[in-house]
């Protein structure tokens, strides 16, 4: 073989193993294919526009956060539990936003960075005398509204393993809940203060329900990774995107979030 050829043949190689090396520090694929992201409906911070395209802060708070990272994405809204299905299969590289778990922190990387903060209360009926004063004991022989695959925090979820509730009932959505709540086929609903205010807003009865009580918790959620499509180094870039606006004085999409508070 000449030397031309075997120069050519070397610097191929060499070109390859470079553009191997740069995708696997910058965490992404070499050709930047899109990383398919998925969220759940869950308004006011996730919805699906009037041009059915996935909105709302939290949409745009993730899809900035990728942007900065210079890591296409598509992102789309399902049900939460085909969510969770497809990110547990590896259909879809990542969720957003939900709470750590032990269970889930074994099984996926999870981003450093909160991106949404709740408060956790109990919603009844506006004639319920059921009064929750802080001890989630009082609750305990109440039927409560739950969706399945939801944390609901530390605190709510320790209870319930413990047996605390004994009328647990498991709806599909938060909306499904709630309407039952409304038709007197439960009597309390456990749910994020701005999710269930934005619920009953839509279903133009926010008067005919109250909520009872102090918050249980405020609780934290970041963004879920499949260990098999998304690499450690990518989890770090993105908490670093999130820090990054954060520290520009929460402007832009933080500030959308700040007034749920």
């Amino acid at each position: 073989m000449s030397a031309k050829p075997l120069l050519r043949t070397s610097l191929i190689i060499l070109s390859l193993g470079l553009g191997l090396c740069l995708a696997q520090a910058w965490g992404r694929p070499a050709d930047s294919a899109p990383l398919r992201v998925i969220g759940f409906p869950y308004p006011p911070f996730m919805l699906v526009d009037e041009r059915s395209k996935p909105a709302g802060p939290m949409v745009e708070l993730v899809a900035e956060a990728f942007r900065r990272m210079g890591q296409p994405v598509r992102i789309e809204l399902l049900p939460l539990p085909r969510a969770l299905l497809q990110v547990e299969t590896g259909e879809a590289g990542a969720l957003f936003s939900v709470k750590k778990t032990p269970e889930r922190e074994a099984k996926y990387l999870f981003s450093s960075e909160p991106v949404l903060f709740q408060h956790y209360v109990i919603f009844v009926a506006s004639e319920s005398t059921l009064a929750f004063r802080g001890d989630l004991n009082e609750l305990a022989m109440a039927s409560i509204g739950v969706v399945g695959g939801t944390s609901y925090g530390a605190i709510f979820d320790a209870a319930a393993r413990q047996g605390v509730f004994k009328k647990l009932e498991m709806s599909s959505s938060h909306e499904a809940n709630f309407r039952k709540l409304l038709a007197h086929r439960m009597d309390a609903v456990v749910c994020s203060r701005a999710v269930g205010v934005e619920i009953l807003r839509q279903l133009q009865a926010t008067r005919r329900v109250k909520i009872s009580g102090p918050a249980i918790e405020t609780t934290r959620s970041f963004v879920m990774f499949n260990k098999a499509v998304a690499t450690p180094q990518l989890v770090s870039r993105f908490d670093q995107a999130v820090r990054e606006m954060r520290r520009e004085g929460m402007q832009g999409v933080h500030s959308k979030l700040r007034k749920y508070d």
